[in-house]
């Protein structure tokens, strides 16, 4: 063989070797394996000359040519041949990144539907879906919520102004009682240095009369000395009574007849001692009686929300009493229904006489404004409490998790009826400050947040926040409860 056909086979090998490559590397559409469609869009944002045509998410075929026709896209679309594409078959552009790029999507039509011959015009959706439009759509959804949102922070003003004047009141409450108790002790203490003076004062005049008094003191003791020596001496009335030998004998019988008397006292009060301990054993009962109703925790809790989407407010107010246990707890209170309590009548009335009897069906629905009262029992287990009573009017339950001190998660479900799922709710407690039993205002502070009728159509999101503080006057009144109760 020689040289220059041995060079010829070289490259005729290396080009059949590339030729290979380069088809098996391709994304398998060719010439020699597809057919060609025709195809008109309205627009045809997003494609180019390699676009792909998916079929179920499988490349079946690719854009070969664009052309403007009038006021629309033509298309030239090679698809593989093995695909059958139907008279009814659709082709649908669709944005498949954010960057604006597209597909076309097609739906080859049923089996009974006859083929397009090859060349054929495919039928194309005129109202397809872009990104645009979906931009569109989150731009307006984004303007509602802003406007939203502005309703929001301006009806919150509002309440955290009625909030801010509440607490400047009970702010100025406190100084004008502090102003007081501090005049009270100014008082007390100028009349503790008025009477001090005095008493220097007295000292001072009596000084003269005091060493007087020391004199005849003194004289006096030195006469008690004297007596005292006379008695010894057995001299005097007292001298005689005390040395005398018969009248001792006659003291000792007098100290034995006083011994008995003395045991019959001492029984006397043996049985008064008896009747003392069990005096003393009421009294200490009643002791524990008042430590138990004066040991109870009172806190008084006003809360006010609003409802995001019905757009009300709503608020009330409780009373909550805690054991000196700490591991349980009770709530009474009252709040408003803004959506009222509905309640429906269906009355039906036979009628016989007439041209046509039958029934006669009257349904009223009619809805009462008022208030809902809360009564609640709970018991805490760690950081769980479980709780339950009225809610709302109705029957409910509720569970409260504190993972940390300042941060509650809450559910409760209540408002059980016959056919009707009952209203669920999920709360969330944040006590930024909180200390019932602090001093300053803002430790009195909790916001709330959460999600009401949860499993119902008419779901609501709110936002709310309220003070809870303890109230020493108000534990006094219900200390005096169980004593009022027995009178």
């Amino acid at each position: 063989m020689s040289r220059y056909l041995k060079v010829a086979l070289f490259f005729i090998l290396l080009g059949g070797a590339g030729g290979t490559y380069i088809i098996l590397s391709s994304d398998g559409l060719n010439a020699f394996n597809t057919k060609l469609y025709s195809a008109t869009l309205q627009d045809a944002t997003g494609l180019s000359t390699r676009s792909k045509v998916y079929l179920a998410g499988v490349a079946v075929g690719k854009i070969e040519e664009i052309l403007l026709e009038g006021a629309e896209a033509r298309l030239k679309i090679a698809f593989l041949k093995h695909i059958e594409i139907r008279e009814n078959a659709r082709l649908a552009r669709k944005s498949s990144s954010i960057l604006g790029t597209s597909i076309l999507a097609l739906d080859p039509g049923t089996e009974l539907s006859p083929l397009i011959p090859e060349g054929g015009r495919i039928n194309t959706e005129r109202n397809s879906q872009d990104i645009n439009a979906v931009m569109g759509t989150v731009q307006d959804v984004g303007g509602q919520f802003s406007q939203l949102l502005e309703e929001l922070q301006a009806n919150q003003l509002q309440a955290l102004t009625a909030a801010l004047e509440n607490f400047n009141a009970l702010t100025a409450k406190l100084n004008e009682r502090s102003d007081v108790e501090l005049e009270r002790v100014s008082r007390i203490l100028e009349a503790a240095a008025l009477i001090a003076e005095q008493t220097r004062r007295i000292l001072e005049d009596r000084e003269t009369d005091i060493e007087g008094a020391a004199v005849d003191i003194r004289a006096a003791l030195e006469n008690l000395r004297m007596i005292t020596e006379d008695i010894r001496q057995g001299q005097g009335n007292l001298g005689q009574v005390l040395y005398d030998e018969k009248l001792y004998h006659n003291l000792l019988s007098i100290t034995g007849k006083t011994g008995t008397a003395i045991d019959t006292v001492q029984t006397t009060l043996d049985t008064v001692n008896s009747v003392a301990v069990n005096v003393n054993g009421v009294v200490d009962s009643a002791a524990e009686i008042v430590d138990r109703a004066l040991g109870l925790g009172i806190q008084v809790d006003a809360l006010s929300q609003y409802d995001i989407r019905a757009g009300t407010m709503r608020a009330g107010a409780s009373l909550r009493l805690e054991p000196a246990s700490n591991d349980r707890w009770y709530r009474i209170g009252v709040s408003s229904l803004p959506e009222g309590i509905v309640s429906r009548t269906v009355k039906e009335t036979t009628t016989s006489g007439g041209l046509v009897p039958g029934t006669i069906r009257e349904d009223t629905i009619e809805t009462k404004y008022t208030v809902a009262f809360n009564v609640e029992l709970a018991r805490r287990f760690g950081p769980i409490t479980l709780r339950g009573g009225l809610l709302y009017n109705t029957a409910g339950l509720g569970i409260d998790i504190q993972p940390i001190r300042w941060v509650s998660l809450s559910g409760e479900v209540f408002d059980f009826k016959a056919g009707e799922v009952p209203n669920l709710r999920s709360v969330v407690t944040i006590f930024p400050f909180f200390d019932p039993n602090g001093d300053n205002p803002w430790n009195w502070l909790y916001f709330q947040g959460g999600v009401n009728d949860i499993l119902r159509d008419k779901r609501d999101f709110f936002l709310g926040g309220g003070v809870r503080f303890a109230d020493r006057e108000v534990r006094g009144l219900v200390g005096l409860v169980p004593f009022g109760g027995r009178s």
